[in-house]
C-alpha cells in the first residue's frame, strides 16, 4: 500500500553511488517458489526496466526492494538513510477521503495529478475509478523526495498525451528508477539497463529495450545454430547405432550413452511458449455501420453525429483522452448499449468477440479448468486439430497445477490472460478491445500480435498502448472534443506525426519549424521493425484495394452509394 509518510527525509545521493543490494535472495509462497538465490545492485542515476512474463515475480522483486515484502533467505543491504518512493500495481486509498486531502498542500502533488487529468480536489476515493485512483496515486509518488523510484505499471489507465509526458519526466529525473512496464515505447526511451525475470532468476543486460531485443536476436541466432549442429550429431549417432553390430563393445555403449544424452538435452531444453491457433468465423462484406450516432449521459452529449463503415479486413484503433468516449464508441458497435440519436446497423454473420478492460464475472472459487469447460468442452484449431480445455490452457501458459487452482489464486495478469482465451475461443469474427494490453506481460502481446496479424476478421480497439496500435492497427479513429469522430489512414505514429504538426509553432515564412535530422549510417531495430510492419501491410492493403475497387465496380455511377 503507497504511503507518502513512510519516507525518510534527508539529501539525495550524488550520482553513481550504491543504494541497495540484493544478496543471494530467495522467496517462495506456499508450493510456489518466485525467486531463487538471485542477486542485484542498484546505483543511483540507473533507471532499470524489470519485463518478465505474468506470475513471473516482477511485482515481488517490486515489493521486496521497497520493503513491502519479506524473504525466505538471503540479504538486502541498504544504504543508510535510502529514501524510497513506491507506486504498487493496485494502490489502496480511504475511501471517505478525498484526492484534495489526500495531496495536501503539496503543490508539486498538486500540479501533477493537475497534468494526469484530476481535477476534482473535492471527489472522495470511493468515487472514483480505478484510473482515478491510480493517476492519484502517480502523483503522489513522483511528488515525493526520494533516492529511488519504483514504478509497478504506471501508465495503465492513462491516456497517450499523458504517457507521452510521462515518458519526458522520467527521462529528465536524475534519481533510480526502477520501473516494470508493458508499454514498449516507454522502456526504449527511459531505461538503460533491463532485467529479465525467468525461472526463478535475474538475467540482466546494460543499455536501452532496443538494444536488449537486438542482443536476444543475437543471443537465439547462436542458439538455433547450436540446435542444427545438435540435431546433426543425434542423426549421426542414430546412424551408427542402426548400422552397428550387435556386440557390445565398450566403444559403442559409449556412443549410445551419448545419443542418450543428446536426446536427453533436448527434452531438458524443450520450453513451453503461449500459441494462439484459434480459429474465427467467416465474415459477410457487411459488418457494422453507425449512421449519425451520439450518446449522451446525464444530459452532456459524448458522441456526437457518427457515420462511419467498418469493413471486413478493418484494423481500427480508437484514441482520445480519458473520458473522451472510447468505451462508450467501443460499446455502441457491441451493441451493448443503444445510441440516443442515429442507429446501428450489424451484418447477418458478425458474432462478437469481447475483450473489455472490466473482469469478466467468473466467481472466485471456479477452478481454472472449469472456467475453460464452460464454455467450450474442445476446440478445432486452425489446423484442424481438435483439443481439449486443458490442452488450450496449456498453450496459454496454464500449467496442469496452475489449472486446478481457483481464479482468486492467479494473479492480475494470469487473469487477463485466461480472459483472453476465453474471448478467442467463442471463435468471433468482430474482435472488440478495450485496453488490451493492460496487465498482460510482453510476451504474451508479441504473441497476440502475431495472431492478429493472419486473423480473419475485423478488430476494433481502444487502447494507450502506442507501441500495440502502431503493430496492429492500419487506420487511427480519433474522438474530438465536439464529440466527432475523425479517420486517419495509418498507425499512432502517423497520426501522431500528422497531429504534432499541426501544433507546431510557425515560422515567418509561413512553415512549420523543425528539427534537422541526423544522418544515419544503417538501420536501427526499430526501423528494422517498421520496415517489416510496412512489408506485413501490404498484402492486406493490396486485398483492402481490390475489396474498394470492386465495390466501387458494383455500384456504377450512383453517387450516394459510394459515400
Amino acid at each position: 500500500m503507497l504511503d507518502a509518510r513512510r519516507l525518510v527525509s534527508g539529501a539525495p545521493y550524488p550520482g553513481g553511488m550504491h543504494l541497495l543490494s540484493l544478496e543471494s535472495v530467495t522467496k517462495m509462497y506456499p508450493e510456489t517458489p518466485v525467486l531463487n538465490n538471485v542477486s542485484l545492485g542498484i546505483s543511483s542515476g540507473e533507471r532499470i526496466g524489470v519485463i518478465g512474463r505474468n506470475g513471473s515475480g516482477k511485482s515481488t522483486l517490486l515489493a521486496i526492494i521497497a520493503e513491502d515484502e519479506d524473504i525466505d533467505g538471503g540479504a538486502i543491504v541498504r544504504a543508510r538513510g535510502l529514501r524510497v518512493a513506491t507506486l504498487d500495481q493496485n494502490p489502496m486509498f480511504n475511501d471517505e477521503e478525498t484526492g484534495g486531502h489526500i495531496l495536501s498542500d503539496d503543490r508539486r502533488a498538486i500540479a501533477i495529478a493537475d497534468r494526469l487529468g484530476l481535477t476534482d480536489p473535492e471527489a472522495t476515493c470511493a468515487t472514483l475509478s480505478g484510473g482515478q485512483r491510480k493517476r492519484l496515486a502517480l502523483a503522489l509518488t513522483l511528488a515525493a523526495p526520494c533516492d529511488l523510484l519504483i514504478l509497478d505499471e504506471p501508465t495503465n489507465h492513462l491516456d497517450v498525451d499523458v504517457i507521452d509526458w510521462l515518458e519526458d519526466h522520467l527521462s529528465s529525473r536524475k534519481e533510480a528508477l526502477l520501473l516494470v512496464t508493458h508499454d514498449r515505447y516507454l522502456l526504449d526511451r527511459v531505461v538503460n539497463r533491463v532485467i529479465e525475470v525467468h525461472d526463478e532468476s535475474l538475467y540482466t543486460h546494460q543499455g536501452t529495450y532496443e538494444q536488449y531485443l537486438e542482443a536476444v536476436a543475437e543471443r537465439q541466432a547462436q542458439e538455433a545454430a547450436t540446435e542444427h549442429r545438435r540435431q546433426q550429431r543425434i542423426k549421426t549417432e542414430l546412424a551408427w547405432l542402426r548400422r552397428s553390430p550387435k556386440a557390445r563393445t565398450s566403444k559403442s555403449r559409449y556412443r549410445i550413452n551419448q545419443a542418450k544424452d543428446l536426446m536427453a538435452q533436448q527434452r531438458r531444453q524443450a520450453k513451453e511458449d503461449l500459441t494462439i491457433d484459434l480459429p474465427s468465423r467467416r465474415i459477410g462484406s457487411k459488418v457494422v455501420n453507425l449512421h449519425n450516432v451520439g450518446k449522451a449521459y446525464d444530459g452532456r452529449w459524448i458522441l456526437r453525429h457518427v457515420d462511419y463503415k467498418l469493413h471486413p479486413d478493418a484494423r481500427i484503433g480508437i484514441v482520445g483522452p480519458n473520458g473522451a468516449g472510447k468505451t462508450t464508441l467501443l460499446l455502441l458497435i457491441a451493441q451493448r448499449i443503444e445510441p440516443d440519436e442515429g442507429k446501428v446497423s450489424v451484418g447477418s454473420t458478425i458474432h462478437y468477440g469481447w475483450y473489455g478492460q472490466d473482469p469478466r464475472p467468473i466467481p472466485d472459487t471456479t477452478r481454472v479448468h472449469a472456467a475453460v469447460r464452460e464454455h467450450l468442452d474442445e476446440v478445432r484449431l486452425e489446423s484442424g486439430i481438435k483439443v481439449s480445455g486443458s490442452q488450450m490452457l496449456e498453450r496459454f501458459q496454464f500449467t496442469r497445477g496452475q489449472q486446478q487452482s481457483t481464479v482468486a489464486d492467479l494473479s492480475g495478469g494470469e487473469r487477463r490472460r485466461l480472459e483472453l482465451l476465453l474471448s478467442l475461443m467463442e471463435a468471433p469474427n468482430l474482435l472488440l478491445m478495450d485496453e488490451p494490453t493492460n496487465d498482460l506481460d510482453i510476451d504474451t502481446l508479441n504473441v497476440l500480435e502475431e495472431y492478429l496479424d493472419a486473423w480473419d476478421g475485423a478488430l476494433v480497439v481502444s487502447s494507450h498502448d502506442r507501441y500495440f496500435l502502431d503493430r496492429v492497427c492500419t487506420d487511427i479513429l480519433s474522438i474530438e472534443p465536439d464529440g466527432s469522430v475523425r479517420h486517419h489512414p495509418g498507425g499512432w505514429s502517423a497520426y501522431r506525426e500528422v497531429a504534432m504538426a499541426q501544433a507546431r509553432p510557425v515560422s515567418g515564412s509561413g512553415q512549420a519549424k523543425s528539427r534537422p535530422k541526423q544522418q544515419r549510417t544503417k538501420l536501427t531495430y526499430n526501423d528494422k521493425r517498421e520496415l517489416d510492419l510496412l512489408t506485413r501491410a501490404i498484402p492486406k492493403l493490396e486485398k483492402r484495394k481490390a475489396f474498394l475497387t470492386a465495390a466501387l465496380e458494383n455500384v456504377a455511377g450512383d453517387y450516394e452509394r459510394t459515400l
